[in-house]
């Protein structure tokens, strides 16, 4: 894996970006949450390499759709930044997903004896299309509110994966081994590291009303995390 992405930014305990500012409060205050997205069994499935092929599909085609709503808020954040240094932080998350968070959908796809291609979807399932639509309306708030919104999402996944390869390393055998070894990598921790450092920036800057919709809008996308896993394990359509 090749990523852009600089780190200036704070180092903490893996998948624990510092121990103070709101984004260390807000992880301690939502851990259920994390753990219920650890729990799901979803996420069990590709623990163990028992993940069905079409729970597999249906995840790849509808995150590939996600992502791609996700860079487009990117783009709103960079529209809202208040100088070039926050342009070149979007900019390198944008790269990022554009060339680097392929590598774990192409790890599932091969998983399954299906091309990256056959996987596409042109529509959003319901779940997915409101996680969207959250995100979406959070970038037309405020970038703290936005950047709330957006941090569950990398997160919550890069936690996952650092939690298994310290826990229980996947074996070879297992072929989702690349999908957690992309996301426990360290180029993924110093993505999650300088995403809260940023957040813990904005939120110190924040008067009370944009600071506890900064804090709603992080728990509303920490329950859309584990709805978007079972979207995928009930393979939900309209």
């Amino acid at each position: 894996m090749t990523t852009t992405i600089t780190t200036p930014g704070t180092t903490g305990t893996p998948s624990t970006p510092g121990t103070t500012g709101a984004s260390a409060r807000w992880r301690e205050k939502y851990d259920h949450l994390f753990e219920a997205f650890w729990e799901h069994p979803f996420l069990a499935g590709l623990r163990d390499g028992t993940l069905a092929p079409e729970k597999v599909l249906h995840y790849v085609g509808q995150d590939h759709q996600y992502l791609t709503a996700f860079m487009r808020c990117y783009g709103l954040g960079a529209a809202a930044s208040p100088d070039r240094d926050w342009i070149g932080f979007f900019t390198d998350q944008t790269n990022f997903l554009l060339h680097d968070e392929t590598h774990p959908h192409h790890v599932m796809c091969d998983a399954v004896g299906v091309s990256y291609a056959e996987a596409q979807v042109e529509r959003l399932a319901p779940s997915a299309q409101a996680y969207v639509n959250h995100m979406m309306a959070a970038a037309h708030d405020s970038l703290g509110v936005l950047m709330a919104a957006l941090l569950p999402c990398p997160w919550t996944y890069i936690w996952a994966g650092t939690r298994l390869l310290a826990e229980a390393p996947p074996g070879p055998d297992n072929p989702f081994a690349g999908w957690w070894e992309f996301y426990g990598s360290p180029d993924c921790q110093g993505l999650l590291d300088e995403f809260c450092r940023r957040l813990d920036l904005l939120a110190a800057e924040a008067g009370p009303a944009e600071l506890a919709r900064m804090e709603a809008a992080f728990e509303l996308s920490c329950h859309h995390e584990t709805r978007f896993w079972q979207m995928a394990w009930s393979r939900e359509t309209w």
